[in-house]
């Protein structure tokens, strides 16, 4: 090898083992760094395990508060989910001082059930009628008496003009008021048909008339003793409407109503056959307040009687406590298919009702009461968490 192919390799092997120093160089600093990182990650670490040490030892935090039977406190009631609504637990303690009562519902026969729907009417035509019908008697009567005395007078100019015919002029004046008199009691009498044939056309027969007539029933109804409504089958059902029927109205109140007639006009929203019913005056019978009923229709069924006493309402809907164990009790709603009873309780079809079951009969309002008390006492501890 020459001269200057030596100087050539020299200079080419000097190069690469610079390029070889510079990459263990590169290589050596990085996993300086690396382990910096480790470490600093490290020491952070072992000072929060420190600063909880001198802190006091903390309870974990949940990854989220699901409510629990289990965990409620003897003296508490606990409400969790049930298939209707919540469950309430109280001990049999607990339940003494409430007044909580249990018991087997009773097994009774219902028939099938049409639904009914319609308002407390408004009664200012009905008034006016009645008050027209009062002045055209008070007309008719006072025609009456005039056509009597003019009858009079006429009869007693005929006898005068026999003795004097001289007074033909007086019998002939007689004879005009006379028959004026008679006129106006045609009148009269036309005008109390009207009214008559108006309050028939309106309100039916049988309201119609008592209007006329100004019975008892009309008179209760214009010194709002009692409350008029019209009841409207649902579309497509058809049932015979009962003598007495239980409706309810305005929040959950119930009322026992007494059948008047058949109405005469249809309900627009409603087209199907209405009723006219009357139910007492009571708080919250309001006019315009929408009411709700149920026509009995079909052969008798097997059912079970819900008491009065076990029912709540809540959210505008009627409700139960079913006990589902020693210390629990499950709030269930009572279906549509419920019929409600003129004390205010429902039959419930046996075949929607489980036989072993019992409801409690006494201190409903007290769990309902312990559930909502649970539900707040649950909202706050999941604010303070």
């Amino acid at each position: 090898m020459g001269p200057g192919s030596r100087s050539i390799f020299a200079k080419a092997l000097f190069q690469g083992t610079r390029g070889l120093g510079l990459l263990a160089l590169v290589l050596t600093t990085g996993a300086f760094w690396v382990s910096q990182s480790h470490l600093r990650a490290a020491q952070a670490a072992q000072a929060a395990a420190d600063d909880d040490d001198d802190a006091g030892p903390k309870a974990a935090t949940p990854p989220a508060a699901i409510p629990s039977a289990a965990a409620a406190s003897p003296a508490t009631a606990s409400a969790v989910a049930g298939q209707e609504g919540p469950v309430v637990k109280l001990d049999p303690n607990q339940q003494e001082k409430g007044g909580i009562e249990t018991a087997a519902p009773a097994k009774i026969t219902y028939q099938n059930q049409a639904r009914a729907y319609g308002t407390i009417l408004a009664l200012d035509r009905l008034t006016s009628l009645y008050n027209s019908a009062i002045t055209a008697t008070l007309q008719l009567k006072s025609a009456d008496i005039k056509l009597e005395a003019s009858k009079t007078a006429f009869t007693r100019a005929q006898n005068l003009l026999k003795l004097f015919p001289t007074a033909a002029s007086q019998a002939e004046a007689a004879e005009a008021v006379y028959k004026m008199d008679e006129a106006g009691v045609e009148a009269a009498q036309a005008q109390a048909d009207a009214i008559s044939n108006s309050a028939i056309q309106e309100w039916g027969p049988v309201l119609g008339q008592a209007i006329v007539s100004r019975s008892e029933l009309a008179e209760q109804l214009i010194l709002r003793k009692i409350c008029l409504i019209q009841l409207t089958l649902q579309g497509g059902a058809t049932a015979k409407p009962p003598d007495k029927i239980s409706v309810t109205f305005g929040s959950g109140s119930t009322a026992e109503a007494d059948f008047i007639s058949e109405a005469a006009q249809a309900d627009p929203k409603i087209p199907n056959i209405s009723f006219f019913y009357t139910m007492p005056v009571m708080p919250g019978a309001l006019t315009g307040t929408s009411v709700a009923a149920t026509f009995p229709n079909g052969a008798a069924k097997a059912g079970v009687g819900i008491p009065p006493s076990a029912v709540i309402w809540q959210s505008g809907k009627p409700w139960m406590y079913v006990q589902a164990s020693p210390d629990s009790f499950e709030r269930r709603a009572i279906s549509e298919e419920a019929a409600p009873t003129a004390e205010g309780g429902y039959v419930v079809p046996a075949a929607n009702w489980a036989g072993d079951k019992r409801i409690v009969v006494a201190g409903a309002q007290t769990l309902l009461s312990e559930e909502s008390r649970s539900k707040n006492k649950s909202g706050e501890d999941e604010d303070d968490n």
